[in-house]
């Protein structure tokens, strides 16, 4: 074992240098630390905390659907038709798909809306996938499926609970 100070090479198990007599205590022991970004790559989205599904029709008024958002705190809606996933409506899509426009909340169906066929994850992607498909396509929701059952969404908040509590936390 190599003494951090002075490059001796001591028996293992010493605790201190027999050259300087540096702390050797605790360096012949194999840490099995991930790294961040090792991290990111090897959990999975399956095991972080995900929102529950907030789930409307495409038939749905914008307004009714806003109502729901709001009172469960949630930035978005997943669209479903039978049991298939056709839509996200978010905050960001009351916003510019409906009064940018002038039209009436009221009026106006969240099927003509909505971000349709929406990107993707399934329970066993990395949390990388989450994050890198975030930050490219401009982001801060992802419905998981899984085996075409909808298992509910990662937003930008259960991301960064993840990396507080279980990445910076873990090392």
């Amino acid at each position: 074992m190599l003494c951090p100070n002075c490059g001796t090479d001591n028996i293992p198990g010493n605790d201190l240098c027999e050259v300087c007599g540096s702390d050797l205590a605790g360096l012949d022991l194999v840490e099995s630390q991930v790294s961040f970004e090792g991290q990111l790559m090897s959990d999975r989205i399956g095991d972080l905390t995900m929102g529950p599904a907030l789930v409307v029709d495409g038939e749905t008024s914008v307004s009714q659907a806003v109502e729901t958002m709001r009172r469960f705190r949630h930035g978005c809606a997943l669209v479903e038709a039978g049991d298939q996933l056709v839509g996200v409506f978010t905050e960001r899509d009351l916003l510019t798909r409906v009064i940018r426009r002038g039209l009436e909340p009221s009026e106006v169906k969240i099927s003509e809306v909505m971000t349709s066929d929406p990107w993707v994850l399934s329970p066993g992607d990395p949390p990388a996938f989450a994050i890198h498909r975030m930050v490219e396509q401009g982001l801060r929701h992802l419905p998981v499926i899984d085996g075409g059952e909808l298992e509910g969404f990662v937003s930008v908040r259960n991301i960064l609970r993840y990396i507080h509590e279980d990445v910076l936390n873990s090392s």
